[in-house]
C-alpha cells in the first residue's frame, strides 16, 4: 500500500479541520492552519516552501473578477488573509523539467463530521479535494524511496490554493500564483475526473435578477412590492425562454437559487434569483449571455403584462421597472482546451489516458494555467457526482486514493524520464 494507514489518519485529521470558504461563510475558517498541517508533512518529505500567504485581485479594473468577490474584498478588510495559499517545491529542475500539481484546500459549506467506514472516508473535502491532494504527497513518499535521483534531476511544485469555492474561480488563488510563475510544463489540477484527465474544461458565468422594494406586513400586502412573485415569475418564464437556445449552444444551464424570505406574515420587497451558465467555448459563452439579456427583458415585459391590476399586486407591478434589476455577477472568463503531443505520451506511458466522454468536463482553476509552453489537465480520483461532492453524502474510497497514488508515481517517474534530453 502507497496510501498506508498512515495517510489515511492524515486525511482523517486534514478533513477535521474546517476549511468552508469564507465565499460562503463571510467570516473566516481554518485553511491557513490546514495548509500550515500539509505544510509540515511535505517538510518531512524535504519540500521546501516557496510561498505562502494570501493573493490579490484587482477589484477595479479587472473585468472577469466576480462581482462577489470584489464585494467581499470591499465589505471584510481581511477577506484575502483568510485563505492564504501555500506553494511547496522539491527539487531545482529548470521549466521544461517543472511538473506542477494544484489541489485546493477550501471547501463548500456545511463543514461535515468525518466518518470512516468500510473502505471509504467521508467528510467534507473528501474527494473535493483534499483526499487527492494527500495523495500526491504519498506519491512523491513512494519515489523518495524507489527513485530519489528523479526529486533531485525535476523540480515538483505543489500548489495549495484557496479561492477555488464559491464562485471565486480562482482569480485571487490560482490564477495569482500562476501569473507569479509558480507553473510547470506539465500541470496537474487534482479534480475527481472520472475514467481518465480533462485537457479542456467548462467555464461558468452567473446573472443575478434583483428586486430592490418595499416590505410590507401581512396585513396590508397591496403596500408591499412583493419580491416572491416577481422573482419566481422571472425564473420561470426565462427558465422556459432559454432552455432550447441554451441546448443548441451546448451550454449547461442552472437556476441556482431564489432568495426572498422565510416567513409566512409579511411581504417581502427585496430578494435575488441566480442562473449559472457553464460553457465550452468563449464564442458560446458570449452568444447565451446575449440570450440572457433578452431573456431578461422579454421576461419583464410579460411579468408586467400577465399581472397588471391583478390585486393585491399592483402597486408591485406599477413600481416594477424601478425595483427589478438584473446584472453579470461573473463572465467572459476564459476556458481551457490545449493539447500536447510530447505530455500527452507521457501521461499514455504512465498509463493515464484521456477521458473521452465531453459532456463530464466541469470549471475548475486549470484554465490559468494555460499557456504555450505548458500543458494543464484535469485530473484525479473519483467522480464530482458519485462521490457527493458538494452534498451531505461526500466521500472517497481508500481503494481509489491507492489506485491514484500508484498513477502519480508513474507519472513523476515518467515525466522525469521523458524531459531528462529534452531541449529547453
Amino acid at each position: 500500500m502507497l496510501f498506508t494507514d498512515r495517510y489515511v489518519q492524515r486525511l482523517v485529521q486534514l478533513l477535521e479541520i474546517d476549511t468552508v470558504t469564507p465565499m460562503e461563510s463571510h467570516q473566516a475558517s481554518q485553511i491557513a492552519h490546514a495548509n500550515a498541517v500539509f505544510a509540515d508533512w511535505a517538510a518531512s518529505l524535504g519540500m521546501r516552501v516557496v510561498f505562502a500567504g494570501p493573493g490579490e485581485v484587482s477589484v477595479h479594473d479587472d473585468y472577469v473578477t466576480p462581482r462577489t468577490v470584489e464585494r467581499l474584498c470591499h465589505e471584510h478588510e481581511g477577506f484575502l488573509d483568510w485563505q492564504p495559499h501555500t506553494v511547496l517545491e522539491i527539487g531545482h529542475g529548470p521549466k521544461h523539467r517543472t511538473l506542477m500539481f494544484n489541489f485546493h484546500m477550501d471547501t463548500v459549506s456545511p463543514h461535515l463530521p468525518v466518518l470512516l467506514r468500510e473502505g471509504c472516508v467521508h467528510g467534507r473535502g473528501a474527494v473535493d479535494n483534499k483526499g487527492p491532494g494527500l495523495a500526491v504527497l504519498a506519491a512523491i513518499e513512494e519515489v523518495q524511496h524507489t527513485h530519489p535521483q528523479v526529486l533531485r534531476d525535476i523540480r515538483l511544485l505543489i500548489q495549495v490554493v484557496a479561492g477555488e469555492e464559491g464562485g471565486a474561480m480562482g482569480v485571487y488563488g490560482t490564477r495569482y500564483l500562476c501569473e507569479r510563475g509558480l507553473v510547470g510544463a506539465l500541470n496537474v489540477f487534482v479534480e475527481p475526473s472520472g475514467d481518465g484527465y480533462f485537457d479542456a474544461s467548462t467555464t461558468s458565468m452567473t446573472y443575478e435578477i434583483r428586486m430592490d422594494g418595499n416590505d410590507s406586513t401581512d396585513d396590508f400586502p397591496e403596500r408591499g412590492d412583493n419580491a416572491s412573485l416577481i422573482l419566481s415569475f422571472m425564473a420561470q418564464e426565462m427558465a422556459r425562454s432559454l432552455a432550447e437556445p441554451v441546448k443548441a449552444l451546448d451550454v449547461k444551464m442552472t437556476l441556482a437559487g431564489i432568495h426572498t424570505g422565510l416567513h409566512h406574515n409579511r411581504v417581502y420587497g427585496s430578494g435575488h434569483c441566480l442562473f449559472n451558465f457553464s460553457y465550452r467555448s468563449a464564442d458560446a459563452g458570449r452568444q447565451v449571455a446575449e440570450q440572457v439579456d433578452q431573456a431578461y427583458a422579454a421576461a419583464l415585459e410579460c411579468c408586467r403584462v400577465a399581472l397588471s391590476g391583478l390585486h393585491p399586486f399592483s402597486f408591485t407591478i406599477e413600481r416594477l421597472l424601478s425595483t427589478c434589476s438584473a446584472s453579470w455577477l461573473k463572465r467572459d472568463l476564459p476556458v481551457l482546451n490545449n493539447r500536447d503531443a510530447a505530455m500527452e505520451t507521457v501521461l499514455m506511458n504512465a498509463g493515464i489516458n484521456r477521458n473521452t466522454c465531453s459532456a463530464e468536463a466541469f470549471t475548475c482553476d486549470a484554465m490559468w494555467a494555460q499557456a504555450d509552453d505548458a500543458y494543464s489537465i484535469v485530473w484525479g480520483p473519483g467522480s464530482l457526482a458519485l462521490n457527493g461532492a458538494h452534498t451531505a453524502l461526500e466521500h472517497v474510497r481508500l481503494d481509489d486514493l491507492e489506485s491514484f497514488t500508484r498513477a502519480v508515481h508513474r507519472l513523476i517517474t515518467q515525466f522525469a524520464t521523458a524531459t531528462a534530453h529534452t531541449p529547453n
